[in-house]
């Protein structure tokens, strides 16, 4: 990646242009002052919406059963109050804000201007928003089939409990990996605030993993501060895979204890420059290797917003948040016996930049590079370099195309990068594909052919071709070896029941197919899995 972080000059190069011209003689006269957000109406809509002659009776009765998202919920996500000026980055970002909360399915801030003054200049601008609700109390079933390899899970949860936007989750799972017993519990609005809090607890099939955290992100672009707090304990081990082979498993323990805090340095109406000081102590064993890192890191992050408003991506008829601005990071963790770690300095630089052709056709394009610095060499290293296309033929229609290419060195033993169905080379078997350099190509036509059937499913298919492939170390890169697949999807999503995208159910065949242990060409892949992936 080749960020473009600003420097320190850089920075006072920026407060400086950020400070404008100084107001002398002969100056023009200040703009008139902005309308202010006069009265704020919150209006929540049911799970079921009424159409034409009422609704069915099972939609009636679980409007009744639903316990409706409370208003002072929604006035709490809101970045403005009555008597403040009118900004529409505020606005804007209110809406996504609130689609982005698991139990809404969507929300809009609509804005009227009245009250013009002897000008014709609107005095006070009214705002109505619109939030409706998803169904929150269900019956957690998840299930994917890749090839030969099951996944699946069974539970239950409530992602509204009694209205107030709190989580909890208890569910059973069962991975390539391991069987996963976890409860965990998530709020939204600590103790009324903004801060959100998350714990849980699970037992694995191979060990623990116990979590908490306290987090109160950037709000918005005017937000001047952030900051997160976290503990967590794992005790599980880690596949080393060959060939779509478990051929050793390395058992890891880690205790992690991360505290951070974040300051604007510069404000606007679509660009803000952020820094953030943390400390971080992980201590780690992984078989009979103790990884102590512990102490300082500090961080920069430039971002833009140019977003568009989408449907029929990934998520059917629910409106996605593109955002096609810039955005740069440079972050550096230094870890020292002084802080009772190893003597290691961690770097971390990225940038990422949209190119709009029109709001629904563009490219998205990133680079980036995150690796440890020790014993005077770069280990477990990944430079990464993508690229994510999307083009509306129609507001039904998209064709997507993906580009991921990772460049790995000396990678820690339990690191692997790895391709097969599960990881986007469709018509290939799990995990075929393992090493420390990896490309993968992807090019996907959906059609999105009907829309909240019943008021409960939407339906979609797409043909894809993905071309990837894994290097191990050693081997040099060649696109002669890449292999390709191609093969159909069917989607299938719920907007009013699933907070995930939906469910892709893949058939895939190799090209190039692979020989399994009984001699025989495997060309045909099916695979289901959660969620549609831009």
């Amino acid at each position: 990646m080749a960020p473009r972080v600003p420097s320190a000059g850089g920075l006072l190069v920026l407060l400086a242009l950020s400070a404008g011209p100084v107001r002398g003689q002969g100056a023009e006269a200040d703009p008139p002052a902005p309308p202010v957000i006069g009265v704020i109406e919150v209006v929540g809509r049911e799970v079921f919406d009424e159409r034409g002659g009422g609704l069915f009776a099972p939609h009636r009765i679980a409007n009744r059963i639903h316990v409706r998202t409370r208003e002072h919920i929604i006035r709490r996500e809101l970045l403005f109050e009555t008597g403040d000026a009118f900004d529409r980055e505020l606005i804007d970002q209110t809406e996504r804000n609130l689609r982005s909360l698991w139990f809404l399915r969507d929300a809009r801030v609509e804005t009227t201007e009245v009250d013009e003054d002897l000008d014709g200049r609107p005095e006070r601008v009214d705002a109505v928003v619109t939030t409706w609700d998803r169904w929150s109390l269900a019956p957690r079933v998840d299930f994917s089939q890749v090839h030969d390899r099951t996944i699946w899970e069974i539970g239950a949860s409530e992602k509204n409990l009694l209205g107030f936007g709190k989580a909890i989750t208890v569910s059973h799972r069962q991975n390539l990996d391991r069987v996963t017993d976890r409860v965990r519990y998530e709020d939204p609005q600590l103790l009324g605030s903004n801060a959100g809090l998350a714990a849980s607890i699970a037992d694995l099939s191979d060990g623990h993993e116990r979590l908490l955290t306290m987090d109160r992100g950037y709000l918005s672009l005017r937000d001047p501060w952030a900051f997160s707090a976290g503990l967590v304990s794992i005790l599980r081990t880690e596949p080393i895979v060959e060939h779509g082979v478990e051929v050793e498993r390395l058992p890891i323990r880690g205790d992690f204890v991360d505290v951070e805090v974040g300051r604007a340095l510069l404000r606007g109406d679509t660009h803000a420059v952020r820094a953030h000081g943390a400390y971080r102590s992980h201590e780690v064993q992984v078989g009979a290797d103790d990884r102590d890192y512990s102490g300082p890191e500090v961080g920069l992050r430039s971002v833009t917003h140019r977003f568009v408003r989408l449907t029929h991506v990934n998520q059917f008829e629910r409106t996605e948040d593109f955002n096609l601005g810039t955005e740069s990071h440079a972050v550096l963790r230094l870890s020292a016996p002084a802080f009772g770690g190893r003597d290691a300095v961690f770097l971390s630089v990225g940038h990422r930049h949209g190119l709009r052709l029109r709001d629904d056709h563009f490219v998205v394009l990133g680079v980036g590079f995150d690796g440890r610095r020790e014993r005077g060499a770069w280990r477990n290293s990944v430079a990464a370099v993508n690229a994510r296309y999307l083009r509306k033929h129609s507001p039904r229609t998209a064709f997507v195309g993906k580009l991921d290419y990772r460049h790995g060195r000396d990678f820690d033993p339990e690191v692997q990068l790895r391709l097969g169905a599960e990881t986007g080379l469709r018509g290939y078997p799990v995990r075929q594909f393992t090493g420390t350099r990896s490309l993968l190509l992807t090019i996907e036509e959906r059609a999105f052919f009907a829309d909240d059937v019943w008021q409960l499913f939407s339906f979609g298919v797409a043909g894809f071709v993905d071309s990837g492939f894994v290097w191990p170390a050693g081997t040099p890169v060649d696109l002669g070896d890449l292999r390709t697949g191609v093969g159909v999807s069917l989607l299938v999503g719920s907007h009013r029941l699933a907070s995930r995208g939906g469910v892709r159910f893949d058939l895939g065949y190799a090209l190039d197919p692979v020989v399994g242990f009984d001699g025989r060409p495997k060309r045909w892949v099916g695979a289901a899995f959660s969620d549609i992936v831009f």
